[in-house]
């Protein structure tokens, strides 16, 4: 080969490495924008992924793994390292750790079946719950020979205690259903086609003690209404279509005892995206409405007793009455007796001969005869003090505080006139010479 030759292929040489290099460092940058990507990807995605070897070392890690389970700062520190390294520096560091601790080991499981699997796994992480849903597949080179495992973790512990708890409520809501023995739960669906005609979904166990109600039974065999009852029911059933509500008390016979007896059913209807369901309980309120019954029967024979009461006690206000009026009328006959029949005679006995001890006898026999008859003398009326009818006028006139001029020129009399019947008036009332104004001892008399 000559030089020329040589220096021609020399310079050949050049041009392909130099192309060969550009090529391998175009691959170069081409697999690291990959390595990138697949580190973003992986890193920016919120589930756990990972890759092992066969002795289950960590190949690669994205940064959830690392910063929710692993504890590890930086992704890169991972590789090389199994679960148990991790685990020992939590401990070591006096952390509650013993996520993994009781669960199967998944890893040996995956590679010995040699297929993909779901696994639940769960521990403390730094003393917290956690639980993951994992999956694990074996990972495969160019030939299909097992390197290694590959899997992805979501954290499901939030949805796990959500899901404890509604079991948790579901088995508590099952327990009271099937335990209730004073009221019975129902749930019925709501047909679209047509919405009064109502599927049984659930009866609990105790409708049929309380109603004579089961399970099998369709709604319309439910209830015998008693026959007064079903007008009001039917009404109450088309109005509860409308409000979406039912509030009824109603009869029906229980077919079980063989008796009428008083049920209370409240519902309500809950509207959903496919169908709608009516929830509701029921209630059996026979003794209540029997101690209602009950209340209001002796509510009325009270009110006829206070009615009989009442009656009796306007007949005795009427005795009593008629008692003071035969009263009344006996102290003014009384009364007027003894200004008539006795006090005459005492007047003629002061103007007879008298000696001194029958004149001090004549005085001690008025005096106790005043003092007898002067309570009577302020109940009674002017009829029985035997006034005339003009003193009569005289005397109101007095008791209303009119003055004697103006009564003389009100009976066109003359003042002394008027005097003179103010004297008859006092001597009738028998406070004649005493010192006791007149229209005070008129207000007196009742």
């Amino acid at each position: 080969m000559s030089r020329d030759e040589l220096e021609t292929w020399i310079q050949t040489l050049e041009a392909e490495i130099r192309d060969l290099s550009l090529s391998l460092a175009k691959r170069q940058a081409d697999f690291d924008a990959l390595a990138k990507l697949t580190r973003r990807i992986a890193d920016n995605a919120p589930d756990m992924i990972w890759a092992k070897d066969m002795d289950n070392r960590y190949l690669f890690a994205n940064r959830a793994l690392c910063e929710r389970l692993l504890m590890c700062q930086r992704p890169e520190a991972v590789v090389g390292k199994n679960d148990v390294y991790f685990a020992d520096l939590e401990r070591s560091n006096g952390q509650r750790h013993t996520f993994g601790e009781v669960c199967e080991n998944s890893d040996e499981i995956v590679k010995s079946k040699q297929k993909a699997m779901r696994f639940v796994e769960d521990g403390l992480v730094r003393g917290q719950y956690l639980v993951l849903d994992v999956h694990k597949a074996p990972l495969l080179d160019e030939s299909g020979v097992m390197i290694g495992t590959v899997g992805c973790g979501r954290d499901v512990t939030r949805e796990r205690q959500i899901q404890k708890d509604l079991n948790e409520s579901r088995a508590s809501q099952q327990l009271l259903m099937e335990t209730a023995l004073d009221f019975a739960v129902f749930r019925l669906q709501v047909k679209p086609i047509r919405p009064r005609r109502l599927k049984v979904i659930f009866v609990s166990p105790s409708a049929k003690d309380i109603a004579g109600v089961t399970q099998s039974q369709a709604l319309c065999e439910w209830f015998q209404v008693y026959p007064d009852d079903r007008k009001a029911l039917r009404y109450a059933y088309v109005k509860g279509h409308t409000d979406l509500k039912f509030n009824h008390r109603f009869r029906i016979y229980h077919r079980v005892l063989a008796q009428w007896h008083w049920m209370h059913v409240i519902a309500t209807c809950v509207k959903g995206r496919r169908y709608s369901y009516v929830n509701g309980i029921m209630f059996d309120i026979t003794d209540q409405m029997k101690s209602k019954a009950a209340l209001a029967a002796k509510g009325r024979e009270l009110a006829s007793r206070s009615d009989n009461l009442s009656e009796v006690n306007t007949a005795l206000k009427v005795l009593l009455k008629k008692r003071d009026e035969d009263r009344k009328a006996l102290e003014e006959k009384v009364l007027y007796n003894v200004k008539s029949l006795i006090r005459p005679y005492l007047d003629k006995l002061k103007t007879s001969r008298l000696n001194a001890r029958q004149e001090a006898y004549l005085d001690i026999l008025e005096s106790n005869l005043n003092e007898i008859v002067s309570p009577l003398s302020r109940t009674l009326s002017f009829d029985y003090l035997g006034f005339t009818p003009t003193e009569i006028k005289v005397a109101s006139m007095v008791k209303q505080g009119i003055k004697a001029r103006e009564i003389a020129r009100m009976l066109d009399i003359s003042t002394r006139t008027v005097e003179g019947y103010r004297y008859a008036i006092r001597d009738r009332l028998g406070i004649k010479g005493k010192k006791v104004n007149l229209r005070t001892y008129l207000l007196s008399i009742q």
